[in-house]
């Protein structure tokens, strides 16, 4: 039992130096750690805030066995292969390692930890190294200005200068310099400005019409990071404009004279003081002098009063003054204002009147008036200019002298007529007036109506009355012909139309019309009827029984019967001039008409009332009403047609009954408008 105690102890032991020599091997990197060195520093070492900093790494390798191979940096979980499969020698060193990575604004002030990870010998090694950036102040860039003068006229030049200053650790570029009241470009641009430097910078500028206010506007660089600067005072350029508008407004004149209303307003940008208003003859407008700021204005009121012997006036005004810097300032509009004297209706009094000197004549064919034109105006007449409503402007005088004026004028005229005399003036106003009219008659003079009863009327009578007709009359005449024309040619136009709105008929339709309207021929010789009976009649009798039998398609009597035998020669009242034709023999029975061809021979009939030209009398037996088409077997053929003997008894026309007949008429169509019959 003691031995087996003994050998549990030995073999306890031997497991706890196995444990020992493995944890030894397991944390062998951490016994070497002092084999290596890294060094670190960065640029810029403090930030205001977060922004990139180039950081430098300088490894030295310790091992004078081994190098240092797959050499990486870890920042924020980033791994970083620095070294490109390089290797650092044993005893050796690697410098010039950088990174340049952004810090956050939580990492400034406090350490930032790098990993550093190698290989030796086949074995992981790795290694921390901390830096800290500091927090530094915000770099801000300083900007001034200043100006040779703030107060400058349209036109003349100012000196703007720039100052930039740079008190920061930092430098600064891309530096641009912008004032846009001042240029449309930039003043300076991608400058450079170091670390606790300054610059300046010189702009001219060239005053305007109006003041302006600088205000710039800088933005640089510095950190990688771009920022603005216009925290500036501004800086006024004032531009210097003595500048006075005067308006003036003419009253109409007035009894008492013309009254003017003077506006004046500063619209410059000083002051004007001591401020005088006088017309053309050195009348002050305003008995006291003023003065008027920027924007200010005033109204002044002056009363002209015109002399009757001065007819025109003319008025003009000058303003006078002085500006903030001691010089003159004087205003003297071209406008000039015509002020007349103040004339009345009843100041004007002018007449006109016409006198014939020689009277009118057909064989001058002109007439001599005398205008006599009397003034009794209070005021000067000027332009004047004496008309006829037709023939226009017959005298021009410049004035019109007071009393009378008076003149000869030979007028040409085709026939007697009143002249319209009209006499036009201005007045010392400038106002055109009609000062004057009348009326001259002119009629024929003695001479001419001698002559008018002494020459005979022409030949030509009638051509003289149509000479006297008056335009007016000639115009209705020839406005009735033209009524005439137009109303001829409508009744032509609606002739036509009712001539086309006509039946149309067609060449047959108008024989078929013709035929059946028109009236049997008048018998002009009767012949004695004969009371005996006559063979030839009895036969025609017969033969036209034959015919209604077959135009009736049915049977005249219903039993046979035999007719009385002819008589003989001798017994004949005369003699007949043709032979009578024996019956012939019996033909064959011919097939039934058709009920087509029955109606065809009653149109036929109905049209054709005589059967030859030459009969000159007809014969119609009276028999009973017309039957339709029946169909009998003891119906009769027509034998022969029938003859039409000349100069036979007749018997006598008798009134046609109205008879029920079936016939098959042909109708005549017209238009819309008219009757089918």
């Amino acid at each position: 039992m003691k031995r087996i105690s003994a050998w549990k102890a030995v073999f306890a032991r031997i497991v706890g130096a196995l444990v020992v020599l493995l944890c030894v091997v397991v944390f062998m990197p951490s016994a070497h750690a002092d084999e290596a060195r890294i060094d670190i520093t960065a640029n810029p070492t403090e930030l205001p805030e977060d922004g990139p900093v180039t950081f430098t790494f300088e490894i030295a390798n310790y091992n004078a066995d081994y190098p240092m191979t797959d050499v990486t940096i870890t920042y924020n979980g980033t791994i970083y292969n620095v070294m490109q499969g390089q290797q650092i020698p044993p005893s050796g060193s690697a410098r010039d390692i950088t990174l340049t990575l952004n810090v956050t604004q939580s990492q400034l002030g406090k350490p930032i930890t790098f990993l550093v990870s190698w290989n030796r010998n086949g074995e992981p090694v790795s290694q921390e190294a901390q830096i800290t950036i500091a927090q530094a102040e915000n770099p801000v860039i300083t900007v001034t200005r200043t100006a040779n003068k703030t107060n400058a006229r349209p036109g003349e030049q100012v000196v703007i200068t720039y100052t930039i200053k740079n008190t920061t650790k930092f430098d600064m570029t891309d530096i641009m310099l912008i004032d846009e009241n001042i240029s449309d470009l930039p003043i300076f641009e991608d400058e450079t400005l170091r670390a606790s430097r300054t610059t300046s910078y010189d702009f001219t500028y060239t005053m305007g019409d109006e003041s302006v206010t600088s205000t710039p506007l800088v933005t640089y660089t510095v950190n990688g990071k771009t920022k603005t600067f216009s925290a500036l005072d501004p800086l006024e350029l004032t531009m210097v404009l003595v500048q006075l508008d005067f308006e003036v407004q003419a009253g109409t004149p007035t009894p008492s004279g013309v009254s003017f209303a003077i506006d004046v307003r500063n619209t410059g940008t000083q002051e004007i003081g001591d401020i005088t208003v006088t017309d053309e003859r050195a009348n002050l407008v305003n008995d006291t002098p003023f003065s008027l700021a920027p924007g200010e204005d005033t109204t002044l009121s002056y009363l002209v009063v015109p002399l009757m012997t001065e007819p025109l006036r003319n008025v003009q005004f000058k303003l006078s003054g002085t500006d903030p810097f001691g010089e003159a300032y004087t205003l003297e509009p071209d406008d000039v204002y015509e002020v007349y004297p103040y004339v009345d209706a009843s100041q004007i009094s002018v007449t006109v009147r016409a006198e014939t000197v020689t009277p009118w004549t057909a064989e001058s064919g002109k007439v001599s008036a005398r205008i006599i034109i009397t003034n009794h105006s209070s005021v000067e007449l000027t332009d004047i200019t004496v008309i006829e409503t037709t023939i226009g402007v017959i005298k021009n005088y410049e004035t019109l002298p007071a009393g009378e004026t008076s003149f000869d004028q030979d007028v040409v005229l085709g026939s007697p007529r009143n002249l319209s005399i009209t006499v036009k003036g201005y007045d010392p106003t400038g106002t055109n007036r009609e000062l004057a009219s009348c009326v001259m008659p002119v009629a024929y003079g003695t001479e001419a109506t001698a002559e008018a009863e002494i020459t005979p009327p022409p030949s030509g009578g009638g051509l003289s009355i149509f000479d006297g007709i008056s335009s007016g009359i000639t115009k209705i005449l020839i406005a009735l012909g033209v009524l005439m024309v137009f109303s001829f040619v409508i009744l032509i136009v609606l002739t036509a139309m009712e001539r086309s709105r006509a039946p149309r008929w067609n060449d047959d339709d108008d024989d078929d019309v013709e035929e059946y309207f028109q009236e049997p021929p008048q018998k002009k010789e009767h012949v004695p009827y004969q009371s005996a009976p006559d063979p030839e009649e009895i036969s025609y009798t017969k033969r036209m029984l034959a015919m209604k039998d077959e135009a009736q398609a049915g049977t005249v009597n219903s039993e046979p019967f035999r007719l009385p035998p002819p008589a003989s020669p001798a017994e004949r009242p005369r003699a007949v001039t043709a032979p009578v034709p024996l019956r012939p023999q019996e033909p064959p029975r011919e097939p039934k008409p058709r009920a087509d061809e029955v109606a065809d021979r009653l149109v036929q009939t109905a049209h054709s009332r005589y059967t030859e030209a030459e009969s000159r009398a007809s014969y119609r037996p009276a028999s009973d009403a017309v039957k339709p088409y029946e169909p009998h077997p003891k119906q009769t053929a027509q034998v022969a047609a029938p003859r039409v003997f000349d100069y036979k008894k007749q018997p006598k026309r008798q009134p046609l009954q109205k008879k029920t007949v079936t016939r098959v008429q042909r109708s005549i169509k017209f238009d819309t408008d008219d009757e089918e019959y």
